[in-house]
């Protein structure tokens, strides 16, 4: 009988690695339950992390929302700064009312509103004073020239803005325009023109105008736009030639009126500004607006014409 022999091989069981250790080794059970804890534990931080920080950010949304829509309503609206227009006629035009939200009130959308429905109003900022008081600031904008229509007249800006289209009164100081033809006007919104050319160079002059400071214009002609030329007070001609250098020009202007002023302000006479950069005055003479020629100017110099040079704005008698 022939003797069976049995197999004592041993299977070997390979584990994950998480039940083995660095060296390779099996973990003891203990070990892996360990390991499998932390894990879990570390599983749940993160999933308590991620859900934290939803509910942070569901809150945040549902406090903003609530700021601007339930809390921090407006039951107060205070206007200030206008000598053109009340505090109540800029509150019934600002676009915003009590009960409204105060966040969600803009400065640009006010500054709009009023803009529109008041020519007047020039500039616009607002203040908030938490939680319910609204502060609009209001800079007005002031009449700069008057164009003649249809027996009225239309007052505009420096910038083209028409503050009233059927004046029947033009004020003293406020220079009227020659030389451009009208294509449309509204109050509260830039004029157009049909020569365009000279409206364009209109506003160039009113710009510089304003930012020189010269007040008591009596007259703006553009109708040459190579030979602009200006009428201050009825009594001073000044001739500016075409815009190039205009600002340059009229701020020369208001220095060399500025000192005819102290001499004599009753004084009348010609203003040159188009032989840069010296400007000419000459008392007494109104004169062509042809550019002056060599011969006139030494002409001038002998009649003892005043001469402002540009780098010691200084007056001189020759």
């Amino acid at each position: 009988m022939a003797t069976q022999k049995k197999n004592n091989s041993t299977k070997i069981i390979k584990l994950p690695t998480d039940f083995t250790g660095i060296s390779g080794q099996q973990l003891s059970r203990d070990e892996v339950r360990s390991r499998k804890k932390k894990r879990l534990k570390r599983r749940r931080a993160i999933r308590k992390a991620i859900f934290s920080f939803v509910m942070l950010l569901i809150v945040g949304v549902i406090g903003l929302v609530l700021a601007l829509t339930v809390f921090f309503k407006i039951d107060t609206i205070k206007a200030k700064g206008s000598t053109a227009y009340p505090p109540k006629i800029i509150i019934e035009n600002c676009g915003v009312s009590v009960g409204d939200s105060i966040l969600l009130s803009g400065e640009e959308q006010i500054a709009k509103a009023l803009m529109s429905a008041l020519p007047f109003v020039g500039s616009v900022t607002i203040e908030r004073e938490l939680p319910s008081t609204l502060i609009i600031n209001v800079t007005d904008t002031s009449t700069a020239a008057a164009i003649s229509n249809k027996g009225t007249y239309i007052l505009i800006n420096e910038n083209g803005k028409v503050l009233d289209s059927d004046s029947d009164i033009l004020t003293e100081g406020i220079p009227l325009v020659v030389g451009v033809e009208v294509e449309s006007f509204k109050e509260g919104e830039t004029i157009t023109f049909k020569t365009e050319e000279n409206g364009d160079i209109l506003i160039e002059v009113l710009k510089a105008v304003t930012k020189a400071g010269i007040i008591s214009l009596s007259e703006i002609d553009v109708t040459d736009t190579s030979e602009i030329f200006m009428k201050y007070d009825n009594r001073i001609k000044i001739l500016v030639g075409s815009s190039v250098n205009l600002e340059t020009k009229i701020l020369r202007a208001a220095s060399a009126i500025e000192r005819e002023n102290e001499i004599n302000q009753y004084e009348i006479g010609v203003l040159d500004l188009r032989t840069e950069p010296k400007v000419y005055f000459k008392a007494g003479e109104e004169e062509s607006t042809t550019a002056l020629t060599d011969e006139q100017k030494t002409d001038k110099n002998e009649d003892s014409t005043e001469t402002i040079n540009k780098t010691s704005e200084k007056t001189t008698e020759e």
